[in-house]
């Protein structure tokens, strides 16, 4: 009788794997043959089911992608419009050593957008584009004088977040001793106020 496999929990053990390695050696160290290592398998079991680096990669990121997407819901809960904008720019300005990890990987992957890296690049532009789409919807209810923006003004306000935390992603990796959570929020609260919650005219 054939042995059932569960190729997404697989997958998964992969991606963990994939982490644990870049968190404990750094991006550069992972491999097919390290992540096997960690989980205590062969390499051939590895490319099984990821067959090159750089699925490794991808894989990694897929998974990652699942799970930011439950957090960022159970984060958002019910909030609405600018309220629901605010607290998705809070969210993507926290940190922690998995989150450092990932956006090494993420780093890494769009440094080479050309070579073996055109998957994984292809997830974090699914990211990437879908958090911009939600900046933009939520900036569309800003209010300047009682009225909503024009849509050229909420393409501003999205762009301007949309830059600030992903200019946080780098630096949360290149310095994180210095760019904390506290120090980025207490910048991102005076961003806040004055793109989103100040109904005073822009310029």
């Amino acid at each position: 009788m054939p042995i059932d496999v569960d190729t997404d929990e697989r997958l998964a053990d992969i991606a963990r794997a994939t982490v644990d390695v870049a968190r404990e050696r750094g991006t550069r160290a992972v491999t097919l043959r390290a992540v096997a290592l960690r989980l205590g398998r062969s390499t051939a079991y590895i490319t099984n089911f990821v067959p090159s680096r750089a699925h490794l990669m991808a894989n990694a990121l897929d998974h990652a992608r699942t799970n930011w997407d439950v957090e960022r819901l159970e984060h958002l809960g019910d909030l609405v419009g600018v309220e629901r904008l605010a607290a998705l720019a809070r969210w993507m300005c926290t940190s922690s050593p998995e989150e450092n990890v990932l956006r090494s990987l993420w780093i890494e992957v769009i440094a080479d957008v050309r070579g073996a890296n055109e998957r994984a690049y292809q997830v974090v532009r699914r990211v990437t584009d879908a958090t911009y789409d939600k900046f933009l919807a939520g900036a569309e209810h800003v209010e300047r004088d009682g009225a909503s923006v024009d849509l050229d003004t909420a393409a501003h306000i999205a762009d301007i977040l949309y830059l600030y935390c992903r200019g946080y992603d780098v630096k949360a990796v290149e310095d994180p001793a210095a760019w904390t959570d506290a120090r980025v929020q207490a910048s991102l609260e005076v961003l806040l106020r004055t793109l989103v919650f100040d109904t005073k005219p822009i310029g």
